[in-house]
């Protein structure tokens, strides 16, 4: 029996939302470098108000993009420690190992055979 067909906007589900954060990534400084570039022209500083401002907005939408990726991440993680199954064996507390040797067995004794 086959699956019942998705449309397309289940089919590639979150590939919208990444596609746009990557062209606003890109848009944005170019808006503001070419915001720089009319400011540069008016006081005919050369380039150095649309590099300022592009690298800004660069700089601000990566820290954004970060910060939203941050938090996310930290609310699956605790979705994923909620969901969790709790150990009802003790299976997850720490054990002793006992690294004794038996009595009447030394290192040197297993060395001279």
């Amino acid at each position: 029996m086959r699956a019942r067909a998705l449309p397309k906007n289940q089919r590639q589900f979150g590939t919208d939302d990444a596609f746009s954060r990557s062209v606003e990534i890109v848009v944005t400084p170019a808006i503001f470098a070419g915001g720089g570039w009319l400011f540069d022209r008016w006081l005919n500083t050369g380039p150095w108000i649309a590099v300022a401002l592009g690298s800004l907005a660069f700089l601000g939408k990566i820290t954004a993009e970060w910060y939203r990726y941050t938090g996310r991440m930290g609310g699956i993680e605790l979705e994923m420690v909620a969901n969790r199954v709790s150990n009802s064996r003790g299976l997850d507390l720490p054990q002793e190992i006992d690294d004794r040797l038996p009595p009447g067995v030394t290192l040197d004794a297993q060395a001279d055979q």
